[in-house]
């Protein structure tokens, strides 16, 4: 059998994700308590893909860091970078050098199980595509297949449909890199791996889609973080490594780091996720699809649920937090609330529908008795006083007064 080797996508900022990604590129934000490019990373090695070569751009230095050669991750990582952000294609050109058996592509800002790669492995053909059957909101490549060939790719259509989504997870023979230097350039200035598919099917070649029946997930806007989120957690199982008070109750899968404590009268129930040196409560309620990174303070009284709560974050006492992103470094005082429900949001002048709460980027800071209303965007650094009705964007390093 041939050792293949692997290729993770993993030099774009991640635009939409904005303001998480002021800070952090894509593949660093965290989903079940880890990046989303460490699940890819435990997903190849679960199949024996131990040679990877990581192409890095964007916050690379933030990537690389946490990373390092891989040895702790049971991979021997090779750096790559694109110092020019030019695409997908022009991305993976980068490792033409070192690939000359197949070998696998994986996006680094997707969450994949072990059993997803298992499927792309196994599949036949020189070029194939890991799909997805999805209902979506047309922000996806579609895939036309017919007798089990992909006969086009239609990028993002636009609106809600259902169909055979394109995950960007790829298994290629070497004669890939031939068809990427003919890859036309996109409107966008750049160049795209769906437009080398597109070209290599209008060659005649064949390209065999493999339908997984394993867990994917992406994230195109920060709220997608959320979804995301909870399917990472519905893969772990509990674990108590901290100290857990008398008087304090824990129901289902709960991971709890070490050096954390939950305090007394404290409710948790799974799936949650909590890192190591928290402190959490007493009578502090976190409910399922929540995860909390490391040396997060969380006061007494406060109620957390469906969120992500990353390291370093400070919730001060009485506060009711549900389906929001709070980042790394936060302080959210005494009694915020945020409110939760449908809501529209501005995207880079586009506006979107989704359903949330809030998203705090890293740095920020709100007083006591803020309230923030369903849909609010809050970027890196702001500061929001106390009493204060916020909603909306607010733009990095604003100060809101009430």
């Amino acid at each position: 059998m041939i050792d293949l080797k692997g290729v993770i996508l993993a030099a774009g900022e991640g635009r939409r994700c904005r303001p998480l990604t002021q800070t952090r590129s894509k593949v660093m934000l965290p989903v079940g308590n880890r990046p989303f490019m460490e699940h890819v990373i435990i997903a190849l090695a679960a199949n024996g893909i131990k040679d990877l070569y990581i192409v890095v751009g964007y916050q690379k230095e933030r990537v690389m860091d946490y990373f390092e050669d891989g040895v702790d991750f049971g991979v021997k990582i090779t750096y790559l970078e694109q110092t020019e952000l030019l695409g997908t294609a022009h991305a993976l050109r980068k490792a033409e050098s070192y690939m000359d058996e197949e070998f696998l592509v994986v996006n680094g800002d997707n969450l994949i199980d072990a059993r997803a790669i298992k499927e792309l492995i196994s599949a036949k053909g020189d070029n194939v595509i890991l799909a997805a059957l999805r209902s979506h909101s047309g922000d996806y490549g579609v895939l036309m297949v017919e007798q089990e060939r992909v006969k086009a790719i239609i990028e993002k259509p636009g609106r809600p449909c259902s169909g055979i989504l394109n995950t960007g997870a790829y298994k290629f023979s070497p004669a890939i890199f031939d068809d990427l230097m003919r890859t036309p350039i996109s409107e966008r200035g750049s160049y795209e791996l769906t437009q080398t598919i597109s070209q290599m099917i209008a060659d005649g070649k064949e390209i065999v889609p493999q339908i997984s029946k394993g867990i994917w997930a992406d994230a195109i806007f920060a709220w997608d973080l959320l979804n995301a989120n909870s399917m990472a957690l519905g893969m772990k199982d509990t674990k108590i490594a901290g100290e857990v008070e008398v008087g304090a109750m824990i129901k289902g899968a709960v991971q709890v780091g070490e050096g954390t404590i939950i305090r007394s009268g404290s409710y948790l129930v799974g799936p949650v996720s909590i890192g190591a040196d928290c402190d959490i409560g007493p009578c502090a309620t976190i409910l399922p699809s929540t995860s909390i990174g490391d040396s997060v303070r969380i006061g007494s009284h406060t109620e957390i649920r469906n969120s992500i709560i990353m390291n370093d974050a400070r919730i001060g006492s009485g506060a009711i937090i549900s389906d929001s992103v709070v980042g790394e470094s936060c302080t959210l005082a005494d009694q915020l609330v945020v409110e939760t429900g449908p809501c529209v949001v501005d995207v880079e002048n586009s506006f979107k529908r989704a359903e949330f709460g809030a998203i705090f980027a890293d740095d920020v800071t709100a007083g006591s008795r803020v309230l923030a209303n369903a849909g609010t965007v809050v970027g890196t650094g702001a500061r929001i006083g106390p009493g204060s009705v916020v909603r909306g964007w607010i733009e990095r390093d604003s100060r809101v007064i009430c």
